[in-house]
């Protein structure tokens, strides 16, 4: 199938022949390319007002559901100006069976997050309840996270619902364009745990052992979530996602981080969110799973018997 002119083949293109002859004539042993997402931003904000003399044209479907409908093919037509001519409809129906990102970037030329979601967006999107709120009566479960280049992090709280469902909560973020603060983070955590019943403090030692070893004098429950616990934490924070146990209440910061998250896989048939892989600040996303590790226990009663 051809489907040219849209960002997914310019890039690649780009990547496999464009890149590669220049730097063979120039004589270059490395060459960095840079996606220019920023002036797109710029050019959005101009369009909303803002005072800047750049200028930003889209060819791109203003529909957001891959379907059927008569505003799908609308938006498929104002993404392939040539529809009907050099691309043909029966082409644009196969291509619906491809993964989501994939479609969204190569047929409805819309920017999308990441193109190996380690959670679908629209799988997340359907989780979201405006309305939904912590109990400050109900056990939780907390789950912080870093970025590996410590510019980031995160602090997501877990608690059950009815059934078998439960309800995650991005709480707190932190930024600091050089490094964030283990104590100071520390410091914002202690009335998260004051005002809610804690059970424990999930966390993994790659990026966050620094604050947890300022929680440990305190005497907070903590426990290290890496290697194959991490991955196991990842599945069912994929699994809750996807069956609806998790609800979510549509927190736009929770929403960019989740969406941000690359799979990554590991070795025979494993995978996790990839910190590195994912290319943005997706410390919510990981924080979520590893609360998530506890919230979909399941619970057990124990009779005492007395003989």
């Amino acid at each position: 199938m051809s489907l040219s002119g849209t960002p997914l083949n310019e890039t690649l293109i780009a990547l496999h022949q464009i890149l590669p002859k220049f730097q063979q004539e120039n004589k270059l042993q490395k060459v960095q390319c840079v996606v220019l997402n920023q002036l797109r931003d710029r050019g959005i904000k101009a369009i909303a007002g803002a005072k800047d003399n750049i200028g930003y044209w889209e060819w791109s479907s203003d529909y957001d559901k891959i379907d059927d409908s008569k505003e799908f093919w609308k938006g498929v037509a104002y993404a392939n100006p040539s529809l009907g001519k050099t691309v043909r409809v029966e082409n644009i129906r196969e291509a619906m069976n491809d993964q989501p990102e994939v479609f969204r970037t190569e047929v409805l030329c819309q920017w999308v997050t990441n193109l190996a979601s380690a959670i679908p967006p629209e799988k997340w999107l359907a989780c979201g309840e405006d309305d939904l709120k912590l109990n400050e009566d109900e056990s939780t479960w907390f789950g912080i996270d870093l970025s590996p280049d410590r510019k980031f992090a995160s602090l997501v709280a877990a608690q059950k619902m009815s059934d078998d469902r439960f309800f995650v909560k991005l709480l707190h973020t932190w930024h600091n364009p050089t490094s964030v603060d283990d104590l100071a983070i520390a410091n914002d955590i202690a009335p998260y745990l004051r005002k809610y019943p804690c059970e424990i403090v999930a966390y993994s030692k790659r990026t966050a052992s620094a604050v947890a070893a300022r929680m440990i004098p305190a005497g907070v429950p903590i426990q290290d979530i890496d290697g194959n616990l991490y991955s196991q934490a990842c599945d069912e924070f994929l699994g809750a996602v996807t069956s609806k146990r998790l609800r979510h209440c549509n927190q736009e910061d929770f929403t960019l981080g989740v969406n941000s998250a690359a799979k990554l896989v590991i070795g025979d048939g494993g995978w996790v969110i990839g910190r590195r892989a994912s290319g943005a600040n997706v410390t919510s996303a990981v924080a979520a799973a590893l609360c998530t590790h506890y919230a979909t226990r399941p619970i057990t009663d124990m009779d005492i018997m007395v003989i």
